[in-house]
């Protein structure tokens, strides 16, 4: 496996950006939504790890060239069908990522691709907080997800799939997914996602945000509550 070392510039440039890094997902999160968090470790072996979609680019960043122990995230909301329907809803998130996402944490710009639809190969410029900018590429899209893929220069290496499902037992609401599979990109990036945790904050509250912005697309009037599960799945 593969294995990049920080160098002391990249340490610098990590450590001039975490008291930045701090503050706002400290103030993020005194505007947050109602949330659930819920962290684990287990064995990977007992794990049923997806594989992401199939991805040619020679720049693909899989989470098999990253470091540290393989993170499994899901944040999961429930929200009213009244207006949408699960693919409808799908769709309308897939047209609207930029907007969903708090820009001050995280921004989307497409950089390849029609800005009227998504589609694979289509490519995301991702500005975030700190020294994390990077790319994702559309690996995969159904009718009710789509999976980002990430590139080189990330700061993580795996994929991310974004998806809306019936609630069968509860037929007026929806479930919106965004169930993350990632490590490390090297090592500098583990001190600050993992160590320091500070990356992991701010990620954190990138999605619950996006949740929350999607909860208010559909009409909601409450801010429902945000379920987090995190695990970290060790070899």
């Amino acid at each position: 496996m593969k294995r990049r070392h920080p160098t002391l510039s990249a340490v610098l440039i990590v450590a001039g950006s975490l008291a930045a890094m701090w503050l706002t997902a400290h103030v993020a999160r005194l505007w947050r939504a109602p949330r659930r968090e819920r962290r684990s470790e287990r064995a990977r072996a007992d794990a049923d790890v997806p594989e992401a979609p199939a991805d040619p680019g020679i720049d693909l960043q899989d989470e098999g060239s990253g470091v540290g122990a393989l993170t499994h995230r899901c944040y999961r909301i429930e929200v009213p069908s009244a207006t949408f329907s699960a693919r409808s809803l799908i769709k309308a998130i897939e047209l609207h990522l930029r907007e969903l996402s708090p820009a001050g944490l995280a921004a989307f710009d497409k950089s390849s691709g029609s800005t009227a639809r998504m589609a694979v190969g289509d490519e995301y410029d991702v500005t975030m907080l700190g020294p994390w900018n990077g790319r994702v590429r559309v690996a995969e899209v159904t009718d009710s997800s789509f999976t980002l893929v990430t590139l080189d220069g990330h700061p993580e290496a795996g994929h991310i799939t974004f998806a809306v499902t019936d609630l069968h037992t509860r037929p007026r609401l929806l479930t919106v997914t965004i169930d993350s599979w990632a490590r490390a990109r090297d090592d500098t990036v583990l001190v600050a996602y993992d160590t320091l945790s500070v990356g992991r904050r701010v990620q954190t509250e990138v999605w619950v945000t996006f949740l929350q912005r999607v909860a208010k697309l559909t009409g909601a009037t409450d801010v429902p509550e945000v379920d987090i599960q995190s695990e970290e799945l060790t070899a």
